[in-house]
């Protein structure tokens, strides 16, 4: 989808009055307040287009989510314009449905076709909104995804009507790539991760068992003093969990936006990221999260715990340990969960290590356990000099050899912060 503009052949809507009530229909902005909805219109443009007009062709850059009002938009998976003309290599976009989200998380160039098979009336949302407005909403998010799955079974349909074997597989694989990219992106890119924090050294690595995976990890900033961590595990592996964890990540997220400290605790926030993952979850899908907030001044670290693995704490003058944690159910399977807020104060020096089961559960070929006293060893050995981005590295390195290059059976996540205080160590 390329940057469009008014034509001949495409005009802006004059009727907001309109505008706004096709919009509140969208499944997409279902429980959106309508002064967002009317926010949103003053902000992105309605654009005509008549019958056959091409919106989109493969290769084109695109910077726009756009969303069909009204007419028949139509799909076509093909590397050629010939392909067009064939109905059966193409599939349906009804009214209220998205197109463009791939390639604005992808940031790469649009993949299909998109015609308009009559005249039809589309929202255009330019990049920047989508991501710092209908990001942030819960309700968008979770409608976006359901899209997204459902188109992901349309695929399927015509891909088995048209498509040779050989060329499914190959389709699929580029799916499996753009979809491992997506999630890439949406995890923090950064390295290190908090590099405006001098206080912490902070850093992570993930690698899934598939092309996606159910793992995460997130670093954010909350205020000046203060930033988050946080780890997770889905249940299952592939796309579902892919999706699962990319709806439990923006969850988090959204809530952790709203997070204030000191009139809400970090309990509550937790419970209403459950709840929201219970609802609609008819394949019970779950997920294990440890979520920590760390005042970067004074080193005190509050952490609630659904679930997950134990994190470890290699004092500066010590031996490693697993930290005690509280208890909490894994989240997104029952919705009246309560979850406990721990405590513990790092001194400069002090490490701390999370991770996912896929380290632990690693399995050699005698189908022993990596376990959790190999990484305790490792953690003892280390000297305190050593950046966090070369202890992740070591520490998947060391699961890596103890398997053997036996075939991976779950994903790997590691995530590591060093407390570094008012000085370095």
């Amino acid at each position: 989808m390329s940057d469009l503009q008014p034509s001949d052949s495409s005009q802006y809507s004059s009727d907001p009055h309109n505008d706004l009530e096709a919009i509140a229909a969208c499944e997409l902005f279902h429980g959106v307040e309508t002064a967002s909805l009317k926010t949103l219109i003053q902000e992105c443009a309605v654009q005509s287009f008549p019958a056959g007009e091409s919106i989109a062709k493969p290769g084109e850059e695109n910077h726009n989510l756009y969303i069909l009002l009204s007419g028949h938009l139509m799909v076509y998976l093909a590397e050629t314009e010939d392909a067009v003309l064939n109905p059966d290599m193409g599939f349906r976009i009804p009214i209220g449905e998205c197109i463009g989200e791939m390639s604005i998380i992808e940031k790469k160039p649009v993949s299909a076709y998109v015609v308009s098979a009559s005249e039809c009336r589309l929202l255009i949302i330019p990049e920047e909104i989508f991501w710092e407005k209908l990001m942030s909403w819960p309700e968008v998010v979770r409608s976006m995804l359901t899209g997204l799955s459902s188109r992901m079974r349309r695929l399927d349909k015509v891909a088995i009507k048209t498509l040779e074997e050989r060329l499914r597989f190959e389709q699929i694989q580029r799916d499996l790539k753009a979809a491992a990219q997506i999630q890439s992106n949406i995890l923090p890119q950064e390295k290190p991760l908090l590099d405006q924090y001098p206080q912490v050294d902070v850093a992570a690595s993930i690698e899934p068992a598939r092309d996606v995976g159910g793992d995460f990890f997130d670093a954010f900033s909350i205020d000046e003093n203060t930033i988050g961590l946080a780890i997770g595990d889905v249940s299952g592996k592939g796309i579902p969990a892919a999706l699962f964890m990319i709806r439990a990540v923006t969850i988090l997220r959204a809530s952790i936006a709203r997070l204030n400290l000191h009139d809400q605790p970090l309990t509550s926030i937790f419970a209403s990221v459950n709840r929201q993952l219970c609802e609609r979850n008819p394949n019970c899908l779950f997920v294990t999260i440890f979520l920590g907030i760390l005042d970067v001044k004074t080193g005190k670290l509050i952490y609630v715990h659904g679930g997950h693995n134990r994190p470890f704490l290699k004092r500066v003058e010590g031996k490693s340990h697993l930290i005690e944690i509280p208890e909490g159910m894994l989240l997104g399977i029952y919705a009246e969960a309560n979850y406990h807020l721990a405590e513990l104060t790092l001194e400069p020096g002090d490490l701390f290590v999370m991770y996912t089961d896929g380290v632990t559960e690693a399995r050699d070929r005698n189908g022993e356990f990596f376990m959790e006293d190999r990484v305790s060893a490792m953690l003892d050995g280390l000297s305190v000099l050593m950046p966090v981005e070369d202890i992740v590295s070591l520490l998947g390195n060391r699961v890596k050899n103890f398997t053997q290059q036996m075939p991976q059976s779950d994903d790997i996540t590691i995530m590591a912060l060093r407390y570094l205080g008012q000085g370095k160590v």
